[in-house]
């Protein structure tokens, strides 16, 4: 009889540790299922000033899986800008030019945010793609230009890009209002691309709303 206590309780002993780390296992698992169900994919819409939308422009943004902090961003953007320039001899304007330039792009980057709470660091990088309109108006004295023609209108339309990178602060809540402020490095090679971007630190200010998770 003794005997067969003896191996029950050895047996009991041997059984305990199998099931203990099973038993633990199991809450491992349903421990890291139950944080994957609340981390959150940081899908938000927001409306971006600068930057890299140019003038003015509306972007998505997600992360690529619940509780990345990799990201990516795409949108579309608008950008208006004129530019005058004047001569003048003897108290007479002898020549004037007025450019306005118009376009429609789309930036897209591979972002990352870090930190643990609602504040975050972000930086990113990406590339704007756009179609961009240029249209000149000239006007010249022909008493002083005798051979140039009086007026002359100019219109150019050509695809442009320039790359950019992000750098700064986001406000980032699962559900809710967001906010980013930094600045974006751009620059294009040469004036050749339909856009010039010189190696500069645009500032740029995105208000807009996470719409949560899964």
């Amino acid at each position: 009889m003794k005997k067969r206590i003896i191996s029950f309780l050895a047996m009991v002993m041997c059984i305990l540790p199998v099931l203990k780390a099973e038993e633990e296992t199991s809450l491992n698992t349903v421990t890291q299922q139950a944080a994957e169900e609340n981390a959150s994919l940081y899908r938000s819409i927001y409306a971006e000033l600068f930057g890299a939308s140019n003038l003015i422009g509306i972007s998505y943004d997600c992360r690529i899986k619940p509780g990345s902090p990799f990201g990516y961003r795409a949108g579309i953007s608008y950008l208006h800008g004129t530019a005058d320039a004047n001569l003048n001899f003897n108290g007479n304007q002898v020549y004037s030019s007025n450019e306005e330039l118009n376009g429609f792009a789309v930036p897209l980057e591979f972002n990352c945010i870090l930190g643990p709470r609602k504040s975050k660091f972000e930086v990113a990088f990406g590339l704007n793609i756009g179609v961009y309109t240029t249209q000149k108006y000239s006007y010249y004295d022909d008493t002083i230009f005798p051979s140039l023609e009086y007026k002359i209108t100019e219109r150019h339309t050509a695809f442009g890009y320039y790359f950019f990178s992000n750098i700064g602060y986001r406000y980032q809540r699962k559900n809710g209002f967001m906010l980013r402020v930094g600045v974006s490095p751009s620059f294009s090679f040469g004036g050749s691309h339909g856009i010039r971007k010189f190696p500069l630190l645009y500032p740029y200010l995105s208000l807009g709303y996470t719409i949560g998770n899964k």
